[in-house]
């Protein structure tokens, strides 16, 4: 994100106003503390921040990162909605009666 920002010649200041006139009540602390990714960011504030910096979803994301979220954290789950299978995983057939 700080990349993002800076690429546009911002100052954290300047990007927290920005985010307030787009309707997102943020601070600089809050702003610095997502930049050093002291705190989590939620969808809707990516959502906000991509359209505010003129960024994709990809952008905020290193490409060298893709398909790497295992070895990065092996602790993480990926979690399914009903019904959907993972990845190279054939949906079982419910047993007849």
């Amino acid at each position: 994100m700080r990349k993002l920002r800076e690429r546009k010649g911002w100052t954290q200041s300047q990007l927290t106003v920005k985010l307030q006139l787009f309707g997102w009540d943020t601070s600089q602390d809050s702003v610095s503390r997502l930049e050093n990714q002291d705190r989590r960011v939620p969808d809707l504030e990516l959502f906000v921040l991509g359209k505010v910096l003129d960024a994709t979803f990809e952008d905020f994301f290193p490409p060298h990162l893709q398909g790497k979220i295992k070895a990065l954290c092996p602790h993480y789950r990926v979690k399914l909605s009903r019904g959907q299978v993972p990845p190279g995983m054939k949906r079982r057939r419910p047993a007849r009666e």
